[in-house]
């Protein structure tokens, strides 16, 4: 690999994430002189990046004016929830048909690290709440991984990409508003953590291990039923993402006017 390719092979990476993590904000226009000063790279590499990224729709291409950050939006959000439900529960039900015993034994211990610890507020546990975060990702990544389906293993990380970005503005959303306006966010804060709670993971553990695969996508829906109807509360309270830079999330300064 050639020393410019493994630069645009890092800016692309650096990019991505700054996008993932929020830093670059949600609507915010992507002008390349101004990236070029804040990556320190030139121009064609900085197109060449952000034309990969449009394909991963992490960035949307306008008319005569570059690119912006794509946006959010609550009917965006609520598109990808639906969408990686029913991918996500059509992996699980194939894994429960094919899984091994190594993979049940897996499924055993991804749900034990997942049940030592309780889901905390996202109002203001936020070291812990990342550290559930990673045992949440890991149970559910181990509850399809003995699906054979590789395509849609890849549109469902491709989707959780997506995801990322909603699920990081809301918990950053929320904390702040339970600063400016406290008690405000409570019951939705409350309605989350009923959907994130051990008990529905717990019905898709036991569904597993029982291999019911006739029970399995019902039980699946189920659960994804109880993270958007949550997800709908919790979004309901927060600012409108989809024109506007509305997070504060350590974000990246740069002059958008360049």
């Amino acid at each position: 690999m050639s020393n410019l390719q493994s630069k645009s092979d890092a800016l692309y990476s650096q990019v991505r994430q700054d996008i993932l993590a929020l830093h670059l904000e949600p609507g915010a226009p992507l002008r390349l002189s101004a990236l070029s000063d804040l990556y320190g790279l030139g121009l064609t590499p900085l197109r060449e990046c952000l034309n990969r990224l449009s394909a991963e729709w992490l960035v949307v291409p306008e008319h005569n004016k570059g690119f912006r950050v794509a946006p959010l939006s609550l009917a965006d959000l609520l598109d990808l929830e639906r969408s990686r439900s029913t991918i996500e529960g059509a992996l699980f039900a194939e894994a429960v048909a094919c899984g091994d015993e190594g993979w049940e034994a897996r499924v055993v211990g991804s749900f034990h690290h997942l049940s030592k610890i309780p889901f905390p507020s996202v109002l203001h546990a936020e070291d812990e709440l990342e550290l559930w975060a990673k045992r949440h990702e890991a149970f559910h990544d181990t509850l399809i991984s003995a699906a054979p389906s590789v395509w849609m293993q890849r549109f469902r990380a491709m989707l959780n990409d997506q995801l990322h970005r909603y699920h990081l503005y809301i918990q950053t959303g929320l904390r702040d508003l339970s600063h400016s306006q406290p008690g405000t966010a409570n019951p939705a804060a409350d309605a989350f953590s009923q959907a994130m709670a051990l008990e529905p993971h717990q019905a898709l553990y036991d569904v597993a291990l029982s291999r019911d695969t006739q029970a399995a996508p019902a039980v699946f829906q189920a659960h994804s039923n109880l993270s958007i109807q949550a997800f709908e509360q919790l979004v309901a309270l927060l600012p409108d993402a989809t024109d506007s830079h509305a997070t504060q999330t350590g974000t990246k300064t740069y002059d958008h006017s360049l």
